[in-house]
């Protein structure tokens, strides 16, 4: 009886160590970029993770990649950001049009294959000079628990600047945005 209990555990240690040294998919990123009075904003994160926050949105798993969605999947999404993404100006939420969102396969060494939500953004009526922006973000990390986000903001020139990376518990503040080019701030 001892010998069989010992074996049990033995399985089951054995058999939970693919668990254990599983990798997290990637988080989400999110890239902005001032274009005169438009902000435009890029937001991506894995499939497989939205769909875990977001089951109605299931369906996607089966899309091709590098294709528009079509505008059922384009209109829930659209209104499960609206739920998790805001950037507000003064305290003022800015209006947040969705210009595009498709599906892109990605490839990491330690993951597979794997695809991407890529959606695209657009607020008009930013002033240039505004700080702070704020950014509230939580989508899949509100159910995905070590979902992390990266934010950064893409210079004039084409350069990436950090602005934070964060997960659940630091997001309910909101991430202060600076639209003011480097030397300006």
């Amino acid at each position: 009886m001892i010998l069989r209990s010992s074996l049990f555990a033995l399985a089951f240690l054995v058999g939970s160590i693919g668990s254990v040294l599983a990798h997290a998919l990637p988080g989400s990123v999110l890239l902005l970029r001032q274009q005169g009075a438009t902000l435009q904003l890029t937001v991506q994160f894995p499939v497989e993770d939205l769909i875990i926050a977001a089951p109605e949105l299931a369906a996607l798993e089966k899309m091709a990649a590098d294709q528009p969605l079509p505008q059922e999947f384009a209109a829930a999404l659209t209104r499960y950001l609206g739920r998790h993404l805001s950037v507000t100006e003064d305290g003022v939420p800015l209006t947040l049009k969705m210009t595009d969102a498709r599906l892109q396969a990605a490839y990491h060494d330690h993951l597979g294959h794997f695809a991407l939500l890529v959606s695209q953004w657009q607020m008009t009526g930013v002033r240039r000079d505004a700080t702070p922006l704020v950014l509230t973000y939580d989508a899949v990390m509100h159910e995905v628990r070590n979902h992390r986000a990266t934010v950064q903001w893409i210079e004039q020139n084409g350069d990436l600047r950090p602005i934070s990376e964060f997960g659940y518990f630091d997001a309910a503040d909101g991430i202060p945005l600076d639209p003011r080019p480097v030397g300006q701030q």
